[in-house]
């Protein structure tokens, strides 16, 4: 691969940045900065709903509404308190909204270029892009920094629920869908320990050599020939050499390689990962899949007997289509138990915005009542 941006001198990385005109970090994904922000917009709640409220049940009910000269000081000292907190916020704000720091912006046009210069066009988005095993279940998913060329992108996403998940990724297009496979990477450390998923072991394959050592093979019920197909020894070689630190699923027409943790794209090691996924996993499980057809499926006769059936059809201007590839319903998804989805993702969500609310509804109310109280007498 071409990383000659990763080490290039500052000021030629800048004057390419000019003239590539490529954006910076897109403003709606998250930053320390912003969550400190959060932060302390809940802590100011919590304060005016401690102060207010303590000091409404000293005035209104222990002292029954008589309002004091040490009720007036503390009044004050509070309010003073606060406005100057409110001062702070606003600057945090302010410093929240600014450029990254110069060392950042540096390391984040180091891996534009990096991208540019290998063919990949950089390509900020949220919401899910595809679907696999790491966006399922996703309240919100943003891609940064994410690169994309012909059927193929790869980078970082960050998935939110109760929490946040960053994962790195490549996920291509295939020409045809193919059974859902999944191959847990031992290096990885295994599917059920970075997702709460389980697989049954049931579906679990066995495959020649040593190729067990590196993954863990899932294949629907009865699809275990088919997976040895689609993973045939030029494909096992290649996915060894190549992946071994990345899980991949298999789902419909699309492949996705995926570990956990962000990916640094200002670094070789990380561009070298990448680029033998492309140019070594990739066209094996491409290749692989192309040849594939589900034979449970009536009418996706073999194409190449076909094509030379239309040879020698009669009619020389008829024209023949392949039948559409698809594969059969009890190959299309695994079973596996997804605590993500279901009742357990409502009962998460539920938790969730309980949480949100008592982080900022409850402490707001209760200063409200607080305040009210002091004021009204009741």
């Amino acid at each position: 691969m071409d990383l000659r941006w990763l080490s290039a001198p500052a000021p030629d990385v800048a004057a390419a940045m000019d003239r590539a005109r490529r954006d910076a970090r897109p403003h709606w994904m998250p930053t320390v900065r912003r969550l400190i922000v959060h932060v302390n917009h809940c802590l100011m709640l919590w304060y005016l709903c401690i102060v207010w409220f303590t000091l409404g049940v000293r005035i209104d009910t222990l002292q029954d509404n008589r309002v004091t000269a040490v009720d007036v000081r503390d009044i004050v000292i509070v309010t003073v308190i606060f406005l100057i907190w409110c001062g702070v916020a606003v600057l945090l704000w302010r410093w929240s909204n600014r450029p990254p720091s110069r060392r950042s912006q540096m390391a984040s046009w180091r891996q534009t270029l990096t991208a540019l210069a290998n063919g990949f066009e950089p390509e900020h988005t949220r919401g899910a892009r595809f679907r696999s095993l790491i966006t399922t279940g996703a309240s919100a998913t943003y891609f940064h920094p994410r690169f994309v060329a012909a059927g193929v992108e790869f980078g970082n996403l960050r998935t939110r629920r109760a929490g946040s998940d960053d994962w790195r990724y490549l996920t291509l297009r295939l020409s045809v869908p193919v059974p859902h496979l999944i191959l847990g990477s031992a290096k990885a450390g295994g599917i059920s320990k970075q997702l709460p998923v389980r697989l049954d072991q049931a579906q679990r394959i066995s495959l020649e050599g040593d190729f067990d050592r590196h993954f863990r093979v899932f294949a629907p019920e009865d699809y275990g020939t088919d997976a040895l197909y689609l993973l045939a020894p030029d494909v096992m070689a290649a996915l060894v050499d190549h992946a071994g630190p990345f899980n991949v699923e298999m789902i419909d027409d699309t492949v996705v390689f995926f570990a956990p943790g962000a990916a640094d794209f200002s670094r070789a090691e990380t561009w070298e990962a990448f680029g033998g996924l492309v140019s070594g996993a990739v066209p094996a499980l491409a290749r692989a899949a192309a040849r594939y057809r589900d034979d449970r499926v009536a009418g996706q006769g073999d194409p190449v007997a076909l094509s030379a059936f239309r040879a020698t059809m009669a009619d020389p201007t008829a024209t023949w289509v392949e039948p559409r590839r698809r594969i059969d319903a009890a190959g299309r998804r695994l079973r596996l138990r997804d605590r993500r989805v279901g009742l357990p993702s409502i009962l998460g969500a539920i938790g969730w915005y309980a949480t949100l609310a008592f982080l900022y509804a409850v402490p707001g109310l209760f200063a409200f009542a607080g305040f009210m109280s002091i004021v009204d007498g009741h």
